[in-house]
């Protein structure tokens, strides 16, 4: 026996309202998702508190993706179109950073010579200066940057590696926190050290000699707080002006931030940074004492065209919170 129209409709009545019911919940699922694991997309990893949030995105894509993948099993309907849209948003998010975990294949080979550079972020001068220069000895390093070094914490550090090394520093208040140093090898010849203010910690850049026309820039950037965002887009938009010159830059340093943060994507546009084309991008530098899969990568060395990253390594130091990141550049 057919059904009537009325009889069709009478039906399809309760149908409708639980379609609108499950695509309410998918489209809550996926922005619930979106706003933690992809709030650069629309710029709200500008502000607080996406901007501390998508610095872990790795490891909140993770968490999320399981926790959606449990709720699949929930007998409810709405919850698991929430948790399919869920997963969907996890997806976009761990499309976006896998690459940075597989080395990029068009940056090997054609090398015409190499330059070792290394950040350290000292702690205000707490990290164990012993350990500092076995590093540097044992990596060969020809440049590092040392944000929150002041000079006595250089001086220190000059007079444990012998005459191998010189350097220059700048502080701009009491705490050695405020300081910027750079230690170049001394056979790289009559290098020239200029620093500047143009941001919330001064800028060491290493120029001349065996350098050439490239530029070595010792970098620091204030943290993401809650209420000094806009401070810290602004130091970082002072990189802007390194990746955009014409002549070759390397950018070593603690920068704070991520590349999940549009932020700094933007102020880096056209420079590469040497851990995520080196397969290195998702190795966490900050907190050192936490475990690996809860750090964020905030400790870069970026390069400008003309340079390749051959390898990047992650050192631990007593007294620092950070890991220490070593390149070997290969100059094409």
């Amino acid at each position: 026996m057919q059904r009537t129209d009325s009889e069709q409709r009478d039906a399809e009545a309760p149908a409708r309202p639980r379609r609108r019911r499950h695509a309410a919940a998918a489209m809550l699922g996926f922005v619930a998702a979106a706003l933690v694991v992809l709030p650069d997309v629309v710029r709200l990893d500008h502000w607080t508190p996406f901007a501390q949030l998508v610095a872990f995105r790795p490891v909140l894509v993770a968490a999320l993706a399981i926790a959606g993948a449990g709720l699949l099993f929930v007998r409810r309907p709405a919850v698991r179109w929430a948790a399919c849209a869920g997963l969907l948003a996890c997806l976009v998010a761990a499309v976006s950073i896998a690459h940075r975990a597989i080395a990029d294949p068009t940056m090997k080979g054609g090398s015409t010579g190499s330059l070792i550079v290394a950040t350290i972020n000292v702690k205000g001068g707490n990290a164990s200066v012993d350990q500092v220069a076995a590093l540097i000895e044992q990596s060969g390093a020809d440049l590092v940057a040392l944000p929150e070094a002041g000079e006595e914490y250089r001086a220190a550090l000059e007079a444990a590696l012998g005459d191998e090394y010189a350097g220059s520093s700048l502080q701009v208040a009491d705490s050695p926190v405020s300081a910027v140093s750079v230690l170049y090898r001394t056979d790289l010849g009559a290098v020239a050290v200029e620093p500047s203010i143009s941001g919330s910690f001064p800028t060491m850049e290493v120029t001349g000699g065996e350098l050439g026309s490239l530029r070595f820039v010792a970098f620091h950037a204030y943290p993401p707080l809650p209420f000094s965002t806009g401070r810290w887009r602004g130091d970082l938009e002072g990189l802007q002006r390194f990746c955009a010159a014409s002549d070759g830059a390397v950018i070593a340093g603690d920068f704070n931030a991520t590349l999940d943060h549009s932020a700094l994507r933007a102020a880096v546009d056209g420079c590469a940074d040497a851990a995520a084309t080196s397969g290195e991008g998702l190795h966490g530098t900050w907190p050192a004492s936490a475990p690996a899969p809860l750090r964020a990568q905030i400790d870069h060395v970026f390069t400008t065209d003309g340079l390749q990253a051959d390898s990047v390594s992650f050192t631990g130091i007593d007294g620092t919170d950070h890991l220490a990141v070593v390149a070997d550049l290969a100059l094409k």
